[in-house]
């Protein structure tokens, strides 16, 4: 297995931590039990920061170069490719809400639950899609040459949290994890 493909095994399952804590914190929120805001909005930074920023990118590098090979699955790039757009805005989306919830705003816990549950469900999709799909075709169609051009390509972010961590920008969840572990 290429190495890139490796690292983008770890982001996936460093991705599924990320929202099993976020579901954890949405569970706590709409049982009307103690849910801190500040760790669900730098859940959502973290996936602005580096799902949205590096992660996805580095995928749409190689899903794009594989599109060419990948025969009747070619589709599959392109929904997946459209896919990170979506995902992007829901993240948006549901941090502005959430945003908007620790400044004061007012919005139907219901709402809140439902932008939630539908970014976490979307997000879980998306990966079981890649995971199952997308990178077993990618192992059987790209080779040596198809991956020097990815890695000429991809952008070079390290992880902010589980790879070369920021402590002040992720401050509470760094704190949440260290208690966690």
């Amino acid at each position: 297995m290429h190495y890139l493909l490796e690292k983008l095994h770890k982001d996936h399952r460093n991705l599924e931590k990320i929202l099993d804590l976020l579901t954890a914190q949405l569970d706590h929120f709409l049982a009307g039990r103690e849910s801190d805001f500040d760790l669900k909005i730098e859940l959502l930074e973290y996936m602005e920061a580096y799902a949205d920023q590096a992660h996805h990118p580095l995928e749409n590098a190689m899903f794009t170069v594989a599109k060419p090979l990948a025969g009747e699955k070619a589709d599959l790039m392109d929904r997946l490719m459209q896919q990170h757009q979506e995902l992007a805005h829901l993240t948006r989306t549901f941090r502005n809400s959430l945003e908007n919830i620790y400044q004061g705003g007012v919005m139907p816990r219901e709402e809140l639950e439902v932008q939630g549950r539908e970014f976490i469900a979307l997000q879980r999709l998306h990966l079981a899609l890649e995971e199952q799909e997308a990178f077993p075709l990618l192992e059987q169609v790209l080779q040596e040459k198809d991956w020097d051009q990815i890695v000429e390509q991809s952008p070079n972010h390290a992880d902010p949290v589980f790879d070369k961590p920021d402590k002040i920008r992720f401050q509470t969840l760094f704190e949440y994890l260290s208690k966690v572990e």
